[in-house]
């Protein structure tokens, strides 16, 4: 597989080795942990439905590959998807991406080690609870 993944308390790191680095127009993304705000699996034709169709620069042949960058603004996202029907998405806070969805050998559980990476979400300092 053509995507090597980290996840430290820093960040989750996704190298995109051999073809997949030509295809994804890039070597890579690195996502800070303070922007991640959550992952998930989804099904191939889920993720592709809530994808943004306009790829800038970014490859698509349905059921095959599905590698770059998509959509413009806050709905921008980069894929690097080849036959995969699960795949591991990732919901961001900030520019340059909303959302990077991958294929990885084992979505679920790498989406359970990302989501545990994060830092607890509570009240805003000064809120009180009702």
């Amino acid at each position: 597989m053509g995507v090597q993944t980290r996840v430290t308390e820093q960040g989750v790191l996704f190298r995109f080795t051999g073809s997949d680095r030509f295809f994804a127009c890039r070597g890579g993304v690195f996502l800070p942990i303070d922007r991640v705000l959550g992952a998930r699996t989804l099904e191939r034709r889920d993720a592709v439905l809530a994808s943004p169709r306009v790829h800038l620069p970014g490859i698509s042949v349905p059921g095959l590959l599905r590698a770059g960058a998509y959509g413009v603004g806050e709905r921008r996202q980069l894929w690097m998807v080849r036959t995969a029907t699960t795949l591991l998405a990732i919901y961001l806070r900030g520019v340059p991406f909303h959302r990077v969805v991958v294929e990885v050998d084992d979505p679920a559980g790498l989406s359970r080690i990302i989501n545990d990476a994060l830092p607890p979400r509570g009240l805003p300092p000064g809120s009180r609870r009702p």
